[in-house]
């Protein structure tokens, strides 16, 4: 286990934060293994929960960790030391979803600091900008209605965000490949 210095600076979050950072005692019960891939249009098409939150981790899509392809439309550094980033789906651009890359200076508690850790290792690599086309893994989360830019229409997050990649970088690898390989 990874041990972060203690967060100096702003605070930490509070709303439901042992559940958004995997903190809390079910977070073993996340299913890490069978990754479902969807979409950000089918994320806003689940039922909608977004206010009289319980505390713990409750709804089905909270065991579960998801990937999506999406374009970034809006990233910020959160008051509570989160990144929040929205994403747009590619094909139905007006269907968007919030993910957070979580803090792990916020996160000591967690037995999965290890996988916060490199998850913002990999954002910060990746100097994420406006228009990029990522891929992101994360665990369902649903956060209350509160103004949030990228909100799903069910108020469905991933966060915490444990993988992100650059998918323009790949496929300009691909290219760069492809066009090697004819040039031979």
């Amino acid at each position: 286990m990874t041990t972060m210095p203690s967060p100096s600076g702003p605070p930490c979050g509070v709303e439901r934060w042992d559940v958004k950072t995997l903190a809390d005692p079910d977070a073993v019960r996340v299913d890490f293994v069978n990754v479902t891939r969807t979409t950000i249009a089918h994320l806003n098409e689940l039922a909608a929960h977004c206010a009289d939150l319980p505390p713990s981790r409750t709804f089905a899509e909270e065991f579960h960790v998801y990937e999506v392809a999406g374009l970034v439309q809006f990233a910020a550094n959160e008051q509570d030391r989160d990144v929040h980033l929205a994403l747009a789906d590619p094909v139905a651009p007006n269907q968007t979803i919030v993910v957070e890359v979580v803090d792990p200076g916020c996160a000591t508690t967690s037995p999965y600091l290890t996988t916060l850790a490199n998850a913002r290792l990999e954002y910060q690599r990746l100097s994420v900008r406006l228009g990029q086309h990522v891929t992101v893994r994360g665990v369902g989360f649903y956060d209350f209605a509160h103004g949030q830019t990228g909100r799903s229409q069910s108020c469905i997050e991933l966060h915490p965000v444990i993988d992100v990649i650059d998918l323009s970088a790949q496929a300009a690898r691909a290219v760069g490949t492809s066009r090697n390989a004819t040039a031979r």
